[in-house]
């Protein structure tokens, strides 16, 4: 194989490698931010920081509320505060009578209820992340060991392109 040949698959190989440690670092992160959610649902009390942080919650929180039976039981008060969480995230000044409903949207057993429902989401979603990552793992050891070869492969070709003369000791 030529000199060039070996040049180009090293690089190839080594921009595969690359970009399977991106996305291993990738998962990492994805991980680390379900770890931080997980840990913000535990307790099964929601706050407005909690949602005002992560905006992937808020939308998820928003949206089993108003699946939820308290919210069609209620739907004024859920709608207030609705609109009152989401002019929170957004900056927008709330009343008393704004504060009052998010304090009872976020009540105690809604927040428990969402925990669980979270909570399953998020075991599912890390069990995903898992798999990815070792079917990454397995295809950056198979890139790794690829350009191990061809290093070698390229080394035994360049001792066999050297020339040999007869005498020289």
């Amino acid at each position: 194989m030529g000199y060039s040949l070996f040049t180009c698959r090293k690089i190839y190989y080594c921009h595969m490698i690359s970009e399977i440690n991106r996305q291993l670092d990738q998962i990492c992160m994805e991980k680390q931010n379900l770890m931080t959610l997980a840990a913000n649902i535990s307790d099964g009390k929601i706050t407005v920081d909690e949602l005002a942080s992560d905006p992937m919650n808020f939308n998820n929180y928003m949206g089993f509320i108003e699946g939820s039976e308290a919210f069609k039981q209620s739907e004024e008060g859920a709608g207030n505060a609705v609109s009152a969480i989401g002019g929170f995230l957004t900056g927008k000044e709330y009343s008393e009578q704004d504060a009052a409903a998010i304090a009872q949207l976020l009540d105690e057993s809604l927040g428990s209820e969402y925990a669980k429902v979270q909570s399953r989401k998020l075991t599912a979603e890390e069990n995903k992340l898992e798999l990815q990552q070792k079917r990454l793992e397995t295809k950056l050891t198979a890139a790794q060991n690829q350009l191990q070869a061809i290093e070698q492969a390229e080394g035994r070709a360049i001792q066999n392109a050297t020339p040999k003369y007869a005498g020289i000791a």
